[in-house]
């Protein structure tokens, strides 16, 4: 085989020269055919004229190639990897080395075009347009790790953001989520970009074609706004808010820092968001400054805002209870056996009887549990009076120790339990206007004096607000102004008094 050197002074005689290949064969001492092939081929190197045989891989060519494209048929998280195949192959009989089984299934990859590299072109960020998902976070709840998500949205062209978290994902939330970004932007995006999440799409279709969610239907009306779906497996439709999502991953959640409520999570997230649309620049502008520039002309404005609550028709039991995603509410007793309309905010529940608020509660958060407000079973514990110390509501309800002492004592001063009992129903229901400290504090004052009863309480009570609405005294610089500062009473005279008791002693 010739060298580099001599391929190229053979084309020099050839083509600049003009020599033939029998005087180019002799001045080289080379054979015709070795100039021939130097003359007819312009790339130097060695052209195989059929390709090498591959005693190795030619048995399991067909099977490689079978396992390579049943594998790229499946989805990413069920393909096996080229090391598992390899393994397989073993088993069947296959003697070649890992590296020749590679070589050959990437030889196939490239015949059939799997894992080719997608092109991409570059976009103009688009005004108006706003990208949002949901990201899993982990934070530390009294020593234990526990999983919430952040809502996150991203506008497209000013890169503004906003954050918040939520126990859940589901329908509630998500809109819960879209209204406090609308809130926080002070206006609707025309154009919004989603994931198909559950609680928006109902089912996938081929291309861009979605069935919705009726929920996210009335929500989508309500604003107006374009609905944009990225496909399936495609991040980079909404690159923006994926970045988003690991940013606050990194930056706010690693290490998991110490969790005590939602509200002020997403309190320290907001601020957290106002400083960085202040302080991040894109073409030495900071994000702020060019959603000034978006916000006029390119959102919707915002007149209402849209009752995100999830409705649900349910039937109060004979413990005055609703039951409610996986929970349970109470109600006052005169609903017992009734149908009730609850609406599930986030963080609220609301109870209606014909369509009138009858209570509120705050969601509960996790599975089988009861909220009990003790004022809904005041009016039954009455008629029960016995049940009292049984009763779960009052064992659940934390009151100061004085209550149940004036309660005993109210009991033996009345002479019966249960009339006792039921008085003192009477006392907690002032609870409710007064609060629980300020009436233990009357029966603790009662009980130093030896009185007891309902009616001393509210003779209390009366005597408090006789106090509070009486006039107050005027002010010195008032009495100043009208030169009264300076008058001084003097005391009065008791001597008629002291007179009269004088009498009473004779007597």
């Amino acid at each position: 085989m010739i060298g580099m050197v001599q391929f190229d002074y053979i084309r020099f005689l050839y083509f600049n020269k003009g020599e033939s290949l029998r005087s180019i064969a002799k001045q080289m001492g080379i054979h015709r055919n070795t100039v021939r092939k130097a003359i007819q081929n312009p790339s130097f190197g060695y052209c195989l004229t059929k390709p090498k045989k591959k005693p190795v891989n030619d048995a399991f060519s067909d099977r490689i190639r079978y396992l390579v494209e049943e594998n790229s048929k499946k989805t990413k998280q069920n393909r096996c990897t080229k090391k598992k195949m390899y393994k397989d192959l073993v088993k069947e009989g296959y003697t070649g080395t890992y590296s020749t089984f590679t070589w050959q299934a990437r030889r196939v990859e490239q015949e059939l075009g799997i894992g080719q590299s997608e092109a991409f072109l570059k976009l103009l960020p688009l005004k108006g347009s706003m990208q949002v998902d949901f990201g899993t976070m982990w934070v530390e709840e009294e020593g234990i790790r526990r999983k919430l998500f952040t809502f996150c949205a991203k506008l497209c062209f000013s890169k503004c953001e906003y954050v918040c978290v939520y126990p859940r994902e589901s329908t509630e939330y998500f809109l819960d989520g879209l209204t406090s970004a609308f809130a926080f932007f002070g206006g609707v995006p025309k154009t919004i970009v989603f994931d198909n999440l559950t609680p928006a799409v109902k089912k996938i279709k081929q291309g861009t074609e979605r069935i919705l969610q009726t929920a996210f239907l009335h929500f989508k009306a309500f604003y107006c706004f374009e609905a944009v779906f990225a496909r399936p497996a495609k991040g980079n439709d909404k690159g923006l808010v994926e970045n988003l999502v690991k940013y606050v991953r990194n930056n706010y959640f690693l290490p998991a820092p110490c969790f005590h409520s939602f509200q002020e999570t997403s309190e320290w997230l907001l601020r957290e968001c106002r400083q960085r649309n202040q302080t991040e620049k894109r073409d030495g502008q900071t994000w702020e400054t060019w959603f000034l520039q978006e916000q006029t002309d390119h959102f919707l404005p915002l007149k209402d805002m849209y009752d995100c609550s999830k409705q649900i028709e349910a039937k109060v039991d004979t413990y005055q209870l609703v039951h409610v995603d996986r929970n349970r509410y109470s109600v006052p007793t005169a609903f017992v056996g009734k149908a009730v309309q609850v609406s599930l905010y986030p963080f609220r529940v609301k109870i209606r009887y014909n369509h009138t608020t009858i209570c509120t509660h705050p969601r509960l958060l996790s599975n089988n549990e009861e909220h009990l407000n003790p004022y809904h079973y005041l009016s039954l514990l009455q008629k029960k009076a016995r049940a009292y110390d049984q009763a779960k509501v009052i064992h659940d309800w934390k009151l100061p120790s004085i209550y149940e002492t004036y309660r005993k004592l109210l009991q033996a001063h009345v002479r019966s339990s249960s009339k006792g009992t039921r008085e003192f129903i009477e006392i907690l229901r002032l609870t409710e206007d007064h609060g629980v400290p300020a009436i233990a504090e009357i029966l603790t004052d009662l009980h130093a004096k030896n009185q007891y009863g309902v009616q001393e309480v509210i003779s209390v009570l009366r005597c408090q607000q006789e106090k509070t609405s009486g006039s107050k005294p005027l002010a010195r610089t008032i009495l100043a102004k009208h030169k009264l500062d300076t008058i001084a009473l003097p005391p009065p005279s008791l001597d008629s008094y002291n007179a009269l008791l004088k009498m009473g002693d004779c007597k």
